[in-house]
């Protein structure tokens, strides 16, 4: 049940409507990579906070802690904003998370899954983030995240638009989707009882894929090697692997790589 409590701003005291926040929002962190303008980093503090959302990664951002705008817009959130952790890279971002969503704006190519509504999305972090870490990851302002960033998501989303330009604000996007998963938390169900492989684990175990296939010279008519191992990343992240499922497919690339071993000490 929702409550009534007294916020004081300007000198003067108001009666807002709050609602518990459900304990899984802490499970959840917003990633923003290379966020270019200060004031969208504020702006996002303050979206998530309204919403529950208190975990804010930052990859290689611009200047923001002690940037007048930033903490003005941050608005009674600058906890978040000072909480906020900033690493070098996406891949360190990452590296503990469970389960990932990429947002997009733009259609990608065919490797690329066809990426569903904010609202699904939603659905989806709240059910993982029941007992597993999730990331739900902006790009930049200009150019969003690259190909190449979103093949390290499990799932793409994005805010359906009446219009193809222009695009949303980085901080608004976040609020559309802060506010889709406070609603989806509200009435989730409890999440599967799963013990799902984080992502630095899936990267070495798609790097062994990678070493494997090129020992094999693999080389598949369409798309060539790197296609193939795109392709690898949308089955696995379909179905979010398990660390002994893991464990089971290194078992199996070391098997191939001991016959081709033994191959190579044969002469054959």
């Amino acid at each position: 049940m929702g409550k009534t409590m007294s916020v004081r701003q300007r000198g003067r005291e108001h009666r807002v409507w709050a609602v518990p926040v459900p304990a899984c929002l802490q499970n959840i962190h917003i990633v923003l990579v290379e966020p270019q303008t200060p004031g969208n980093i504020g702006a996002t503090a303050r979206a998530m906070k309204t919403m529950g959302l208190t975990r804010l990664v930052l990859v290689n951002p611009v200047p923001f802690r002690e940037v007048p705008e930033a903490r003005w817009l941050a608005c009674h959130s600058e906890e978040v904003l000072d909480g906020a952790q900033v690493v070098a890279t996406l891949e360190e971002a990452l590296a503990e998370v469970h389960f990932v969503v990429g947002t997009t704006h733009r259609k990608r190519g065919r490797r690329m899954p066809t990426p569903v509504n904010a609202r699904e999305a939603a659905t989806q972090i709240v059910r993982q983030a029941q007992e597993h870490t999730v990331a739900l990851v902006f790009g930049r302002e200009t150019t969003g995240l690259h190909t190449e960033e979103l093949l390290q998501c499990h799932l793409c989303a994005s805010i359906p638009a009446a219009a193809r330009s222009p695009s949303l604000n980085l901080s608004h996007a976040v609020m559309v989707f802060a506010y889709e998963i406070f609603l989806a938390s509200l009435t989730a169900p409890p999440g599967p009882h799963l013990d799902l492989a984080e992502v630095a684990e899936m990267e070495h175990l798609y790097a062994h894929f990678r070493r494997m296939l090129e020992r094999l010279e693999f080389d598949p008519v369409r798309g060539g090697l790197e296609g193939f191992l795109a392709s690898l990343r949308r089955v696995f992240g379909r179905t979010l692997l398990e660390r002994q499922d893991v464990a089971t497919l290194h078992d199996l690339c070391s098997a191939v790589e001991r016959y081709l071993d033994r191959l190579a000490g044969s002469g054959k």
